[in-house]
């Protein structure tokens, strides 16, 4: 069958799920605020009778934590919660290679920095043997990132922490709803930290959201996120060098429209991730990334697959996309691993006014000198499915197995 690349019929003719997804429940919710002309969460930005206390409240049970504090973005919860872990100038938090820059560049933003090491060869998660490598008499805390969904070796992960006294904050931006040994995402460490960006699997366009058992924490995080604003003193009393990163009544109507949806789909995701990747096992040139042991849920952010070039007449990664998108696959690379971002160039920093970091890099922090070679040879090689094609039937599913049996058997075709 010729390639719709070349002129061929396309595998898939009709979209996949739109997203993001609403029904009545959003507009209702929507409509309910607009008339309550209550639109302000409250100086303390989650104020009893609130929809975002309300949405607060739910979205921690169903994680399973003590306390949850809604901000304006996945960014902000970090920042917030290392903030409100006493976490600054001079102190070094180890994060992964291969994630969204916001993870390191909020560790910069409360003046700490970012200890960049790579990722585990088979998973895409922080390798806990690089964590203990990057450990120094500086190092304060620990950021794993649950990337696409899929938890890190968390049991590994606080065993290394515990022995020297650091702390966890898990990066839970793509995790809503996975569940590893028994635990969900975000419950693990100290803190968790989830985004409501517009791609993630519960959103409100922006948001985020803090979670913890901690009652210090929770308290603290509360007045950051509410410009330094103190529970037990009212009014224009601040107390800390805090930010506005509070969530809109409007925000948390479509979040608690969105959460009793979110449980469903999830083990929609699972199954259908599941299926899809038993079938590219059968295809060569296509090798799922699969689940570390434990895992009962994965949130599917992201599925994912590694593009394995010899097995397709040595086609380039980036001409096998182009193949799946002509066959009506939407798909994409990955995340360039953030020790290659600009960002982390010191006179980058020097043209953002951060000249102060240099007291803070004694140890000459050089990106360039950063090897992370798996999570390099990852961005080299991934192919990555946003969530909402796993949302739909078996059907749909078979349609993305079709198209990459298509692109396989015809890959020399794409030289």
């Amino acid at each position: 069958m010729k390639l719709a690349l070349k002129g061929g019929g396309k595998i898939r003719k009709k979209p996949f799920f739109k997203w993001p997804m609403f029904d009545q429940c959003e507009k209702k919710g929507l409509l309910e605020v607009l008339e309550s002309r209550r639109w302000f969460s409250g100086y303390l930005g989650g104020d009893p009778g609130s929809k975002v206390a309300e949405f607060e409240r739910k979205f921690a049970q169903y994680q399973g934590a003590k306390y949850a504090m809604a901000v304006s973005s996945g960014a902000a919860a970090l920042e917030v919660t290392l903030r409100s872990l006493g976490i600054g100038a001079g102190d070094e938090v180890i994060v992964p290679a291969y994630t969204f820059i916001a993870t390191a560049t909020a560790v910069m933003n409360v003046n700490a920095v970012p200890i960049i090491v790579d990722i585990e060869p088979n998973h895409l998660c922080i390798d806990p043997e690089a964590i203990v490598k990057a450990i120094t008499f500086h190092t304060k805390a620990v950021i794993p990132v649950h990337y696409g969904g899929q938890i890190a070796d968390m049991e590994r992960l606080i065993e290394i922490t515990t022995e020297n006294n650091l702390i966890v904050i898990e990066d839970a931006a793509h995790a809503h709803g996975s569940m590893w040994k028994g635990k969900r995402a975000g419950t693990f460490g100290k803190a968790g930290c989830f985004s409501f960006q517009e791609s993630k699997t519960i959103t409100a366009g922006e948001g985020g959201i803090i979670l913890t058992d901690d009652d210090g924490l929770a308290k603290r995080a509360r007045s950051y996120r509410s410009n330094g604003r103190e529970e037990d003193r009212p009014g224009y009393e601040h107390h800390r060098l805090g930010w506005n990163y509070r969530l809109t009544e409007f925000q948390a109507a479509i979040l608690l429209a969105q959460l009793p949806r979110l449980e469903d789909q999830v083990k929609t995701r699972t199954k259908n991730a599941n299926y899809l990747s038993q079938e590219l096992r059968k295809i060569p040139g296509f090798k799922p990334i699969t689940d570390p042991p434990g895992t009962e849920l994965n949130g599917h952010y992201l599925y994912s697959v590694i593009h394995e070039k010899q097995e397709l007449e040595g086609v380039e990664r980036d001409r096998v996309i182009e193949a799946l998108r002509a066959e009506g696959i939407p798909c994409q690379g990955g995340n360039l691993p953030i020790n290659r971002s600009p960002v982390f160039k010191k006179e980058n920093w020097e043209k953002a006014g951060m000249s102060f970091y240099s007291r803070f890099l004694e140890r000459e922090f050089d990106v360039s000198k950063i090897k992370t070679p798996i999570a390099d040879e990852t961005f080299e090689k991934i192919i990555q499915f946003s969530q909402h094609l796993l949302l739909g039937d078996k059907e749909d599913i078979d349609d993305i197995v079709k198209a990459c049996q298509k692109v396989s058997e015809n890959a020399s075709e794409l030289r």
